[in-house]
């Protein structure tokens, strides 16, 4: 599990928690924007991240099933389970497990941008 090297590369303490506010894709997929927020309790304040995915050739997505009310069309954050970043330049994929969603992707780079 790469949790504590990503939160090595962010510059934080390990053994917060990680989650996914959303996802944005671009040029038909080619790219994958990922809004996260890391947690790190007792700490209050939750450190928002942006992880990149760029030059993605392949994506393999695998979506829970959670049952919703129809009218309410809210998202909430999906939380890590698991996660290897793989490599880049197509190597190794990232490999991303949540509680609603599992992604497996081959991506060319991939880069970490903390927010504020």
């Amino acid at each position: 599990m790469d949790k504590v090297r990503l939160s090595e590369m962010l510059g934080l303490q390990p053994l917060g928690m990680f989650q996914v506010k959303s996802i944005a894709l671009g040029g038909w997929g080619s790219s994958l924007t990922f809004d996260c927020l890391y947690d790190l309790k007792p700490s209050t304040v939750a450190v928002a991240f942006t992880l990149q995915l760029d030059d993605c050739r392949e994506i393999q997505w695998r979506v829970y099933a959670h049952l919703k009310h129809p009218e309410d069309q809210t998202l909430p954050t999906s939380t890590f389970v698991n996660l290897r970043l793989g490599s880049d330049n197509h190597r190794k994929p990232l490999h991303l497990l949540t509680d609603f969603f599992g992604l497996t992707v081959s991506y060319g780079t991939l880069r970490l941008e903390k927010n504020g």
